[in-house]
């Protein structure tokens, strides 16, 4: 709702006051972390895009706008690229000139400076403004309910799943996944298959396969098996994903351990959840403390195990052969 207020005060603005809007605007973004994610992410998807080359375009454009980019993720990434331009001209004091550049680029021969502005804002500002909407409301969605499970699990659930568990050890994990599928059908509608085929193998949780944006979702316990054993979950969730034509998927840690687990992130200091982004996807690690030890005060000092992105693109021997050549963001 906020990016939209903003967005509507830069489309109604005047063109004398049209890069002081897009400067706010751009600041504002740069400090929301989880709109700098999304961009990042979509920065890596057509990481080839010529940012200079499209703003020079402008000064023969003269009312045909095309776009160099392939996909939505590219799109948003020269907007950005854009705006962050403006913005800079606007703090320099040369943002009038630069609104020129890309006012008559778009409504050359439209009407007044104000109309083809909007114009301008219209036709390149408001792609990304309904990108970021989008993906912010589709992530912050998904990632509400997932925060839901893990406190559920920790609060009122870990001792009777930890039962479970040691009633069943050698399908111990199953035993969670069924119930986060349970719950991700329960509270937020999302309806999941458990061992679903696909071209690389069976996923133990791919939700709303029917539909143009399939949740994909793999449960992995955090034992004696260790970081290799995370390194594999994260290979097939990003393998599934590609099955989908996703880039994002979610890997939910269930530790059994009395340790507490760091991950790796590719995000904004302090945002959860951590994630890193691997061949195109962007995996999110959710752990969850599901070993049922002492409270926090009678605890102690807990020992934390600290993951590394090298864990999971080049783990030990043990599973090196399941992520192998991953080393590459």
């Amino acid at each position: 709702m906020k990016l939209r207020q903003r967005f509507r005060k830069l489309m109604t603005a005047s063109y004398s006051s049209a890069s002081y809007e897009v400067r706010q605007v751009a600041e504002w973004i740069e400090g929301q972390a989880a709109l700098r994610a999304i961009l990042a992410s979509a920065a890596s998807m057509e990481p080839d895009l010529d940012a200079d080359a499209f703003h020079n375009s402008f000064s023969h454009r003269r009312g045909h706008l095309t776009w160099p980019s392939r996909t939505e993720d590219g799109r948003a990434t020269l907007v950005w690229a854009l705006m962050k331009r403006h913005a800079a001209a606007d703090t320099s004091g040369n943002g009038e000139e630069l609104s020129m550049h890309y006012a008559y680029g778009v409504g050359f021969g439209q009407g007044g400076p104000t109309v083809m502005w909007q114009m301008f804002a219209e036709q390149v500002i408001q792609p990304l403004i309904d990108y970021l909407d989008e993906r912010v409301g589709d992530q912050s969605s998904v990632l509400f309910v997932m925060e839901r499970y893990v406190h559920i699990v920790e609060w009122f659930d870990r001792d009777r799943l930890h039962a479970a568990f040691e009633a069943d050890t050698p399908n111990g994990e199953e035993v969670y996944n069924l119930n986060l599928q349970r719950f991700l059908f329960q509270d937020g509608g999302y309806v999941t298959h458990a061992k679903t085929r696909s071209a690389s193998g069976e996923a133990d949780l791919v939700g709303e396969i029917d539909t143009d944006d399939p949740l994909i979702c793999e449960g992995k316990l955090f034992d004696n098996r260790g970081k290799s054993y995370l390194a594999r979950g994260v290979h097939q969730v990003v393998k599934y994903a590609h099955d989908y034509n996703q880039n994002v998927a979610y890997l939910v840690v269930f530790n059994m351990t009395d340790k507490l687990l760091q991950f790796p992130t590719d995000g904004p200091d302090g945002a959860w959840p951590p994630y890193v982004q691997l061949a195109g996807v962007r995996v999110y690690f959710l752990g969850v403390r599901a070993f049922p030890g002492p409270t926090a005060s009678k605890a102690g000092k807990a020992t934390a195990v600290t993951i590394t992105r090298d864990d999971l693109t080049n783990p030990d021997l043990a599973g090196a052969e399941v992520v192998a050549g991953w080393s590459d963001r």
